[in-house]
């Protein structure tokens, strides 16, 4: 009995144990100290992004716990405008992936693109709250 429900949980949260599982390598391959803080002059923008991450993320967990992502997704491509919402979401996704590869690179960019094509916005946050400090030097003049 005890097996068959762990096996359930698994089978239920496996993007969830996924999704964790790569912030966890994110945060622990980063070369740098500074997870949550800032050196940046702008440091209210890195804590802004952790609080609109976390509270994301937090949703998102609710929202899976009340509903099955996959079921939710077949009744979205049932719709018309299901479906244009979905390809809006991919195509507003090319310039994060643009963003990752220019400031990461080819590796980088092979790293992110599958969680970013997974989990969209989720590690979109989680990538440009990570390199905060460096992003927002780009734009320092």
């Amino acid at each position: 009995m005890k097996r068959k429900n762990t096996t359930r949980f698994l089978k239920q949260n496996v993007l969830w144990i996924l999704f964790f599982g790569f912030a966890f390598f994110a945060i622990c391959s980063r070369e740098d100290t500074f997870i949550f803080a800032s050196q940046s002059p702008f440091a209210i923008g890195k804590y802004m992004s952790w609080v609109i991450f976390f509270c994301f993320l937090t949703y998102s967990i609710y929202a899976s716990s009340k509903e099955n992502f996959f079921k939710t997704l077949i009744g979205v491509h049932k719709m018309l405008w299901g479906r244009q919402i979905v390809i809006d979401l991919y195509i507003g996704l090319l310039l994060p992936l643009l963003i990752v590869f220019l400031h990461g690179g080819t590796f980088v960019f092979l790293v992110w693109l599958i969680p970013i094509l997974i989990y969209a916005n989720m590690a979109t946050l989680l990538y440009l709250t990570l390199n905060y400090d460096s992003l927002v030097s780009y734009f320092m003049v």
